[in-house]
C-alpha cells in the first residue's frame, strides 16, 4: 500500500443508518478473516451489539480510502473498545497509527482481546501491551477466552550505576540468564526458570504488572534483575491498606554484595512516596534470607512483625519477616 489512507473522527450526530450499516460489514469481513473461531451464527448474533457500540461509543475513528470505509476503532475512555480493518488493510501500519491516536492522551490504554485470535493479540503485544488478566468467557458468557490487556506510560528512572524500566519481550534471554540461578528463587518462593520461554511468559504476565521493573545496567543496557511495588488490589503476602505497598527485589548472583539493589530500593521509594504519594511500604523476607533483610535495614525499614506457618507459592510453610517505611520516616531520614 502506497499511501495509508486517511483517518477522521466521526460524531455521534455523523453516524448516520447508511454509515453504520458500512461499518459493520467493514466488520463482519475483518472478524471472518482473522476470528476463525466463531461461527456465522456467532457473527450474526453480534451484528446488533457491534452496532449498538458503533452509535454509542465515545469517540469513533474511521479509516478513509478514497470515501470507502476501510477499517475503524471506537474509544471509550483510555480503553480501545474495538479495532477492525477490512483484511486487505491488515499489516499496512493502520493499525499501529489508530493505536497511537488512543494512546495520545492516555496514560494507560486498555484493550480486550480474544485469545483464539492470535494475529491480534501479537499485535498488541508489539504494540506493548501485556496482559493484566485472563478470564475464560467473554462478555457474552460464551467459551471464547478473554486477554484483558494494557499498554502503560511508566518512568524510566536513573542512579548512579542503574536503570529501572519496564520489561520488554526482548529482555526474555537476559532474565532466564540470571532467573534460572537456584540460588536466586527459591529462597524468596519462586521456582528457577527452566527455559527462556517461562521467562517470555513471565515478562508477558507477571513483569507485566504495573510499577514492576528491569533493573538494568546503565553501562551495559543488561537487565539483571527485578523490582516492583504490589498494591492491597493485587498480589501481595503483607497485610496491606490502600495508601500503602510491598516492594519485591532480586539481582543476579554476579552482582550480589555491590550495593546495587540498595541503589534501586532507594529510587524506587523515591517515587513511592514523592509521585505515588503513598503512607507506608512494607517489605517480607523468608526465614533465613538475610541478605534481604540487610537491603531493608539498609534503606530504612524497621521489622514490624513475623507471621509463621506461610503457604509460600512453592507450597512449602514458612516463616515470613515484615519491615515496614512510612512516608514520615523516608522524609525524615533523607
Amino acid at each position: 500500500m502506497a499511501v495509508i489512507p486517511f483517518i477522521a473522527e466521526i460524531a455521534r450526530s455523523e453516524r448516520t443508518d447508511r454509515f453504520v450499516f458500512a461499518l459493520l460489514g467493514v466488520w463482519r469481513d475483518s472478524v471472518r478473516a482473522s476470528h476463525k473461531f466463531l461461527t456465522e451464527q456467532d457473527i450474526l448474533y453480534l451484528k446488533p451489539h457491534v452496532r449498538e457500540a458503533l452509535e454509542q461509543v465515545e469517540r469513533l475513528f474511521v479509516v478513509d480510502d478514497g470515501g470507502r470505509a476501510a477499517g475503524f476503532m471506537g474509544v471509550g475512555g483510555c480503553k480501545i473498545e474495538m479495532l477492525f480493518l477490512a483484511p486487505d488493510y491488515m499489516g499496512h501500519g493502520i493499525g499501529r497509527r489508530l493505536v497511537e491516536l488512543a494512546d495520545a492522551a492516555c496514560d494507560a490504554v486498555y484493550v480486550d482481546v480474544n485469545e483464539q485470535n492470535p494475529r491480534a493479540v501479537n499485535f498488541y503485544r508489539r504494540m506493548g501491551f501485556r496482559t493484566f488478566r485472563r478470564d475464560e468467557t467473554d462478555d457474552f458468557g460464551n467459551p471464547y477466552p478473554v486477554l484483558r490487556m494494557m499498554r502503560r506510560r511508566e518512568p524510566h528512572m536513573e542512579t548512579a550505576r542503574l536503570v529501572l524500566r519496564p520489561w520488554h519481550e526482548e529482555d526474555a534471554a537476559a532474565l532466564f540468564k540470571y532467573a534460572s540461578d537456584p540460588r536466586i528463587g527459591p529462597v524468596a518462593g519462586w521456582a528457577p526458570h527452566t527455559s527462556e520461554a517461562i521467562s517470555l511468559e513471565t515478562i508477558r504476565t507477571v513483569f507485566a504488572a504495573p510499577e514492576t521493573y528491569a533493573v538494568v545496567l546503565r553501562d551495559t543496557g543488561e537487565p539483571v534483575g527485578s523490582i516492583g511495588l504490589m498494591f492491597s488490589d493485587g498480589t501481595h503476602s503483607a497485610s496491606i491498606s490502600d495508601g500503602e505497598a510491598e516492594i519485591g527485589y532480586w539481582i543476579g548472583t554476579p552482582y550480589w554484595g555491590q550495593g546495587l539493589i540498595p541503589e534501586a530500593v532507594d529510587r524506587l521509594l523515591e517515587r513511592c512516596f514523592d509521585d505515588l504519594g503513598l503512607d507506608a511500604v512494607w517489605c517480607g523476607h523468608y526465614d533465613g534470607n538475610d541478605p534481604s533483610r540487610r537491603v531493608m535495614e539498609k534503606c530504612g525499614f524497621t521489622f514490624h512483625h513475623t507471621e509463621t506457618g506461610k503457604l509460600s507459592p512453592l507450597g512449602d510453610l514458612r516463616t515470613e519477616h515484615f519491615l515496614r517505611l512510612t512516608a514520615d520516616e523516608w522524609r525524615h531520614r533523607r
